[in-house]
């Protein structure tokens, strides 16, 4: 099972409405995205979508809930794509300080001002106690 076979099931519509009317943008399926479909379904031993012909008309109810996995996990790997980015570039984030309580009350304040003027897009965070 691979990312790009579930991005395809994912928006892949049938091309027929409730209606049996075409959808004109989906009258036939790429042929790459339409093996990358099969692919997926044979390997999960059941269909995805249903077909006539060649034409997609309508989800399954188990591709629904592939589907609605597929997304759950494609919006998991946006997100670890977006902690990448934030993780690469050391101007965001946050920073956690072990500190006393006193350094905590008298010292960090003004530290943590200047810190903040500095770089406005790191949350500090004094943990005191936790030195």
């Amino acid at each position: 099972m691979k990312l790009h076979q579930l991005r395809y099931s994912s928006r892949r519509r049938p091309e027929r409405t409730q209606h049996h009317r075409r959808r004109p943008e989906a009258a036939y399926p790429q042929p790459g995205v339409s093996k990358q479909i099969k692919l997926l379904e044979d390997e999960l031993g059941f269909q995805i979508f249903a077909r006539d012909g060649r034409n997609l008309t309508q989800i399954t109810p188990a591709g629904q809930q592939v589907i609605d996995r597929a997304l759950t996990v494609l919006r998991e790997v946006q997100s670890i794509k977006s902690l990448s980015e934030e993780l690469r570039d050391e101007t965001r984030g946050s920073l956690s300080i072990g500190t006393t309580h006193t350094q905590a009350r008298y010292v960090l304040p003004t530290v943590i001002k200047a810190f903040r003027e500095r770089y406005p897009h790191i949350s500090p965070a004094p943990a005191p106690g936790h030195v």
